[in-house]
């Protein structure tokens, strides 16, 4: 059965596109396995630039939800749509602009939901709104809940500091993706080439980005593979606030919890990271490439078996 990712926005200009073709171009040529776009926005230009720029070997698919009539009508022509690609493929990857009269239930369809932000305060507000008002779907008790994934994009270095992932904005119980840094590589390769390619910090950045999800479909997977336990008891606000955690590829502890205080900068902590790792790669002459990947995996399926 493919494991099915929904890359969505109800906010323009997020890098939803971006995101979704380079990460499809990325699962496709790093994981060796048969990937498909579904790209539901109008506009096209997820599907636009994997068909303009060198081949990936994946699936593409433009097609369109008749998401104006409303009621169940989109959700029914979605799961139609999913189910025939899904068939022909290992990983299905779906672009969709978020609109209000989708029905929260079609979440349900995917083991995975990105949503992209900036980490400006108009973006920000927006994006709490969109999940504040879903949350239902990503706090529920079902076992088909989707992994919930929020995604810094177009992230500048001054910004790194900024404290603006914490429980007072996002009461919703989420995975924090290492953050996509702004870069000029992101314009110049639209319809020429993909971000896991460039050497910039936009390349590098999205290349950690690319083996977070990685990594998150590996414990998803894992998770549902799982033989069913008894329905824990029903957890507090207070209680559900401790299962947010960044998933940002940390050392030594990969998953940490965000504590309660203002202070906390996860991408800060980002900055930091980088500058240490750089620090060590000068004394060490060791490469990025070179961080213990298995046991990064190893930690973060730790860390996510604690809470099951």
């Amino acid at each position: 059965m493919a494991f099915k990712i929904l890359v969505t926005s109800q906010k323009g200009g997020v890098g939803k596109s971006t995101l979704s073709a380079n990460l499809v171009a990325y699962l496709s040529r790093t994981m060796n396995l048969g990937v498909t776009l579904i790209d539901w926005d109008p506009h096209g230009s997820s599907s636009t630039w994997l068909n303009q720029a060198p081949d990936v070997g994946a699936v593409i698919k433009h097609l369109a939800l008749p998401v104006d009539q409303g009621g169940n009508r989109p959700i029914f022509e979605a799961r139609l749509q999913m189910r025939r690609a899904a068939s022909e493929c290992d990983i299905l990857v779906c672009d969709l602009t978020w609109s209000d009269s989708l029905a929260g239930e079609l979440m349900f369809e995917f083991d995975m939901v990105l949503v992209p932000t900036s980490v400006s305060e108009i973006e920000l507000a927006a994006t709490s709104g969109f999940l504040n008002r879903n949350r239902w779907v990503f706090d529920s008790a079902s076992e088909r809940r989707p992994m919930l994934v929020v995604c810094p994009t177009r992230v500048l270095n001054e910004q790194l500091n900024s404290d603006v992932f914490t429980r007072q904005r996002f009461p919703v119980s989420f995975m924090l993706a290492p953050p996509i840094l702004e870069s000029q590589s992101a314009r110049d390769l639209f319809e020429r080439g993909y971000l896991m390619d460039a050497q910039d910090i936009g390349g590098e950045s999205f290349r950690e980005f690319g083996e977070a999800i990685c990594a998150a479909r590996e414990i998803r997977m894992a998770q549902a593979n799982q033989p069913r336990k008894p329905a824990p008891a029903k957890l507090t606000e207070q209680d559900t606030s401790r299962v947010r955690v960044p998933l940002v590829a940390t050392r030594p502890s990969v998953l940490e919890s965000i504590p309660n205080a203002s202070q906390y900068s996860v991408l800060g902590r980002y900055r930091q990271r980088k500058t240490a790792e750089n620090d060590e790669a000068i004394v060490n002459s060791r490469s990025l490439s070179q961080i213990g990947i298995p046991e990064f995996l190893k930690r973060l399926a730790r860390g996510n078996a604690a809470k099951l």
